[in-house]
Order: C-alpha cells, then sequence, then structure tokens
C-alpha cells in the first residue's frame, strides 16, 4: 500500500512539473509596427533615429530545435518601397555552432539576385524549405557558402540546434532615398502562422499605412498625393513613401485622423496653386503644389 502512494506521489508531481507547451510568438522590433495583422517593416537610414534603420520580427516557441527540424519556412510580402536589395528582406535562422551562434540567411525575393521585386503586389514566397536555388546563405559558417541551395544547407548545418528565427528588413542605405518598406502577413514556420489580416475592418474605425494611403491617393487625386510624397522624377515612389511616413503614426486612429487634415491641406493648397498658377508651367505648378503641401505634411 505504501508502495502504491508513493508512486501516486510521484506521479501526481511529474503531472505538476511536467512542461507546458508554449504558444508560438511574433515579437516586433525596430520600427516594426503591427496593424489590422499585417507587420509593417520599415529601414530609414535617412532620418534623425536610428530606431528604424532597421525593423524584424522574432518568432518564438515554434517547436524548431535543429536545423534540419524546420520544415516550413514562408511568408507574403509586399515591397512599397522600393525593391528587394542587398540581402533584404530575409529570415534569419540563428544556429549554435561549436564556435558560437551564428545566422543562416535566407532571402526573399526573386534568384538569383535576390532584387527585381514588383512594387505594391502580394509576393508569395511558398516553401523555401526544399528550394534548389541559392538563396541559403550560411558564409557565417563556412567561408564561400553565400550562394547555398537548401539541401547544402542541411549537409552544413542540419545537426545544430537553432536558437531564434526572425525575418529581417534593413537596406535601406542601399537606395537613393534611404528607405525601404515592406509589408508582411501570413509568416508560417513549421506548424504555426504569424501575422493574420483581419477579416473584418478594426473597430476604431482607424487604417493601417496602406489603408490610409490608398484612401488618400483618391481623396487628394494622383497630381498632389504624388506631390505630397513622390520623392523621383515623376512621384512614382509616392504610395511607398506614404506607407513608410503613415507606418510611424502611432496608431490607426493617428493615421486616421492624419488622413482627414492631409486631405484638407491639399484641398486647399491646390487651390492656392489653381489661382497662382495660370502662365506657369506643368512642371512648375508642381512644384508649387509640393512646396505648399510640405509645409502640412
Amino acid at each position: 500500500m505504501r508502495r502504491l502512494l508513493v508512486v501516486g506521489i510521484v506521479t501526481a508531481f511529474a503531472a505538476v512539473i511536467a512542461p507546458v507547451a508554449l504558444a508560438a510568438t511574433a515579437t516586433p522590433f525596430g520600427g516594426a509596427t503591427v496593424s489590422d495583422g499585417i507587420l509593417t517593416l520599415v529601414s530609414n537610414t535617412g532620418d534623425v533615429g536610428t530606431t528604424n534603420d532597421a525593423s524584424g520580427a522574432t518568432f518564438s516557441d515554434t517547436g524548431v530545435t535543429t536545423f534540419s527540424s524546420l520544415t516550413t519556412l514562408s511568408a507574403e510580402f509586399n515591397v512599397t518601397d522600393d525593391d528587394c536589395k542587398a540581402g533584404s528582406p530575409r529570415f534569419q535562422v540563428r544556429v549554435q555552432t561549436p564556435t558560437g551562434e551564428k545566422n543562416v540567411f535566407v532571402y526573399l525575393g526573386p534568384a538569383p539576385s535576390f532584387t527585381g521585386c514588383a512594387q505594391n503586389t502580394w509576393i508569395v514566397s511558398g516553401n523555401l524549405i526544399g528550394a534548389a536555388d541559392g538563396r541559403f546563405d550560411t558564409s557565417q559558417i563556412q567561408a564561400g557558402t553565400q550562394v547555398s541551395t537548401y539541401a547544402q544547407a542541411l549537409a552544413l548545418v542540419g545537426a545544430y540546434p537553432v536558437t531564434s528565427i526572425s525575418l529581417v528588413v534593413d537596406s535601406g542605405w542601399a537606395f537613393t532615398d534611404t528607405e525601404q518598406t515592406v509589408l508582411v502577413r501570413n509568416v508560417k514556420i513549421n506548424a504555426s502562422t504569424f501575422y493574420v489580416p483581419q477579416t473584418t475592418p478594426p473597430t476604431t474605425g482607424g487604417m493601417n499605412p496602406a489603408q490610409a494611403c490608398k484612401k488618400l491617393r483618391t481623396d487628394m487625386g494622383l497630381n498632389a498625393f504624388r506631390a505630397a510624397y513622390g520623392t523621383n522624377t515623376n512621384g512614382a515612389n509616392a504610395f511607398g513613401k506614404c506607407v513608410s511616413a503613415m507606418a510611424r503614426l502611432k496608431n490607426d486612429a493617428a493615421r486616421s485622423t492624419a488622413v482627414t487634415k492631409l486631405d484638407q491641406a491639399a484641398d486647399r493648397c491646390t487651390n492656392t496653386v489653381k489661382g497662382k498658377s495660370k502662365n506657369k508651367s506643368k512642371q512648375a505648378t508642381q512644384l508649387a503644389l509640393r512646396v505648399c503641401l510640405k509645409k502640412t505634411f
């Protein structure tokens, strides 16, 4: 009887101390923001602060133990400003090697250069595990392996423990306007999915960065919108610049308020410039509109 009692106590104690499976989590860092389930990653190296020089999210408790246990790695991403470039956006799979922790970089975008991502278009990466193109960069572990297939990466680091997995955007420095903005959704790591877009409108009545910029573009008109946000010759990069600016606002409600104020300013500036530009060229008129809008923006 005493033996049974002891066994019962030990069993109960084991049940108490048995590890509980933790829910997978995603933690944004740097200049990252989340709205309506969509992650906005901004790299802006041209402003005063350094917080948004790089952005990303780190994923925890995914059940991944070693590199070889990573069976699904994918994301949907939308480059709103300017392109994929200089190794960004990318996944970073950090592994414990005999000489310390090192990163395996897994590049998003079209191979082999991982540049030329279509702007303002949702791109589905597909499952990168098993990819036969050279998007796995294991050069931190072994020099000269920047362009490796999954099979080559697996052979090199498959047995190494994974200490973290992140998704990173940090190549603002590589563009003339010093900004790179990427929207991310439906990140899949093994059985876990992160940043699933909301299927219903937010109850606050606010707008996420992309929604705010779409409304501004419609309400202001394309010419005023490009004058306000565009930085290249024809202002074609205005939408990406707008998303970057809106992502820096505090929340959806703040963006909604900003849209109203900016639309009013656009109306005022358009009327002002129209009254003074009867004999001016189209280029001069657009420049005057930009100058007026910049005082508000």
